[in-house]
């Protein structure tokens, strides 16, 4: 038990050391200048505007005016669903699920491209006679999650083309 304290603590010290996409520090923002983001209530929104602003990927902005994009943040689900049992009926293990969606939308209100729709698991061993031990753990867990989530939701961001891949012009000629 020990043993799996200490490797998540050291998983957890190196997922806490920053986000950094492949490729030299700085070489990546998102494909919009300016960014109203928008979330009501998911857990991850405080800290995905933090790491967009230290990430320095676009300028987020508070007002609709001044964006050139509105993302949207919502539809957060989590799960904790019993993954086995050991040897004497007792859960030995949960598997965490946290999800959420983004939309981009121009500033007409139409949304660009598809749902950006962004999932992490982590299975997370279980301990009945270390309840407050399990307590901490699945808090980071799920910290780890949300931090899982907010990375790869910067990449899909990052990332994001609206364009075509054959422009209409080019389709009707080719006919």
């Amino acid at each position: 038990m020990l043993k799996n304290l200490l490797l998540l603590s050291f998983i957890f010290i190196l997922a806490a050391c920053g986000f950094h996409l492949r490729g030299v520090a700085g070489s990546y923002s998102f494909p919009f200048k300016t960014v109203l983001l928008n979330c009501d209530t998911p857990v991850i929104c405080p800290s995905l505007r933090n790491t967009i602003k230290a990430e320095s990927l676009t300028m987020l902005v508070t007002n609709k005016e001044s964006a050139e994009v509105v993302i949207t943040v919502s539809n957060e689900q989590t799960s904790r669903d019993t993954l086995d049992f050991n040897s004497v009926g007792q859960i030995a293990s949960y598997i965490l699920t946290y999800r959420v969606t983004a939309r981009i939308y121009n500033l007409q209100g139409d949304q660009l491209g598809n749902d950006i729709m962004v999932q992490n698991q982590q299975i997370m061993a279980y301990n009945n006679s270390l309840i407050l031990s399990s307590q901490q753990q699945e808090e980071n867990t799920w910290d780890q999650l949300h931090q899982n989530v907010i990375n790869a939701l910067i990449r899909r961001i990052v990332y994001f083309h609206d364009a075509p891949l054959v422009s209409p012009a080019y389709a009707s000629e080719s006919r």
